[in-house]
């Protein structure tokens, strides 16, 4: 019975996470030894519709709060590696709801000059491949109308897939391109 309750209890928190991301990795897609420090990433930034304005900073070396400002003030904690040539983010929430489980999300990321690409890993298409043998270890968990992949591999395996995929344009969203509006700061 407790073991039940306990099930439950874990399904509910990954489920309040899964109603805010589509898709999350139960694993990061780093290890503290390749994390990669890029200042260029840092200050503020604008989407092209001019709807999203993310404020960076670096909290600690290699570490970084990404703070959208205006409508909702969601605060990430993200951390930069690359794997192969291409730099890639880990997004994971820096509040936690009760029985929530952390996940993190993940985003290819080119950013030169005043200008930052963000390209989600598009997890729909991520789904699609759960066919195919070399998909990594993965769940899909329901959650009202909705069937949600949750990758559970380890870093290793993720970073493996990633490198794989990461030439594949279909396994990205499209670039949502942001401006620098502000000066680069590192408040540590």
């Amino acid at each position: 019975m407790e073991m039940l309750v306990k099930s439950r209890l874990v399904l509910v928190g990954l489920s309040l996470f899964l109603t805010a991301c589509d898709t999350l990795s139960l694993q990061p897609l780093y290890l503290e030894r390749n994390t990669t420090a890029e200042p260029a990433v840092l200050g503020s930034w604008k989407n092209s519709d001019g709807t999203t304005i993310w404020s960076v900073t670096e909290t600690k070396p290699a570490v970084y709060s990404v703070v959208e400002e205006g409508k909702s003030g969601d605060r990430l904690e993200a951390r930069l590696t690359r794997i192969g040539q291409t730099l890639f983010a880990d997004f994971q929430p820096v509040a936690q709801q009760a029985c929530q489980i952390p996940g993190h999300l993940f985003a290819r990321v080119r950013v030169g000059g005043s200008k930052m690409q963000i390209a989600w890993v598009d997890f729909n298409w991520l789904a699609r491949q759960t066919r195919s043998p070399s998909l990594t270890a993965h769940q899909f968990v329901v959650f009202g109308d909705d069937n949600n992949l949750v990758l559970t591999a380890p870093t290793a395996e993720l970073r493996i897939y990633l490198e794989k995929v990461s030439g594949i344009p279909e396994a990205f969203e499209q670039d949502e391109i942001f401006q620098r509006v502000g000066p680069e700061s590192n408040p540590r």
